[in-house]
């Protein structure tokens, strides 16, 4: 009788163990499968990140993004782990962005208008790849960048008074408020009802003493507007007197709408503040330029 219950506690025992290890195992299982489970997210996430460095950014095969986004020197480094790297370059609604750490930025070459900050949007300045411009500041500088080109279009043409309107452009049925600085003005108000079509938001005059001796001016923002090439080499055959001519703003745009949704998508920004809501306003908006010789 007293072995059979040695067997029989022999058995419970050795029953025991057996569940412990199965237990023990199983453990082991699910925290292998943890942790493999977070090793492959975090290889997943790793692959969102190009990591640059400094001897790569100065290659001249090396193509400087249109959009840096200056962050933090400790920024994302649980992925970039390479002690030489200035950066990383991310997608952002399928444009590459270069992620660039500040103290880089501040040696890297490259001009930020009107100042280096960390975190902030740069652009790629429209004519000039060494210039970075601030995504707050891009529709305000190159609205006064576009009114002073076109008076040195009249002052070199030899204009008495040349002028620039800003209208809305609106379909029926849209209402639509907007505000806008002029270069040496203050910022003009316009709010709209739902049956205008076009409404004023700003203008501004100029005055000049006039010749009869037109140069040809040099162009940037209208270099390819149709319109005024017409006007530049009318007035130069000396064949106009005056002119009233309604620039579009899509034929100038500031942004590409895909470059101000990559924007959008960094900022986390959606609704009336958005850089595509600020490209579709520039598209609908255009310039009355009028000049008188």
């Amino acid at each position: 009788m007293e072995k059979k219950q040695d067997k029989t506690k022999e058995a419970f025992a050795n029953a025991w163990k057996k569940a412990s290890d199965f237990g023990k195992k199983a453990a082991e299982g699910t925290k292998d499968f943890v942790e493999q489970t977070k090793k492959n997210i975090h290889d997943q996430q790793a692959k969102k990140y190009t990591p640059v460095t400094a001897k790569e950014f100065k290659l001249k095969s090396f193509q400087i993004p249109s959009i840096i986004n200056v962050e933090d020197d400790f920024a994302n480094r649980e992925f970039i782990t390479d002690p030489d790297a200035i950066g990383w370059i991310e997608q952002h609604k399928d444009i590459p962005v270069l992620h660039m750490y500040f103290t880089f930025s501040k040696k890297c070459g490259l001009t930020f208008i009107p100042v280096l900050q960390r975190e902030q949007v740069y652009c790629m300045d429209h004519f000039d790849s060494k210039k970075y411009i601030d995504s707050n500041r891009v529709f305000g500088k190159a609205t006064e960048e576009k009114m002073a080109e076109l008076n040195h279009i009249a002052y070199c043409l030899g204009a008495r008074m040349c002028s620039v309107e800003i209208v809305e452009v609106e379909t029926e049925g849209e209402s639509r408020s907007a505000q806008m600085t002029l270069a040496g003005k203050e910022p003009l108000s316009m709010s709209s009802g739902n049956k205008s079509s076009k409404n004023q938001s700003g203008k501004t005059s100029t005055n000049f003493e006039g010749h009869d001796n037109p140069q040809k001016p040099s162009l940037k923002w209208f270099a390819h507007d149709d319109n005024i090439k017409w006007l530049i080499e009318t007035r130069l055959q000396k064949a106009i007197k005056n002119s009233v001519l309604e620039l579009k703003g899509s034929n100038s745009e500031t942004m590409s709408k895909k470059i101000a949704c990559a924007i959008d998508d960094i900022l986390k920004i959606k609704g009336n503040i958005s850089m595509e809501k600020q490209v579709n306003k520039e598209h609908s908006r255009n310039l009355i330029y009028e000049i008188e010789f």
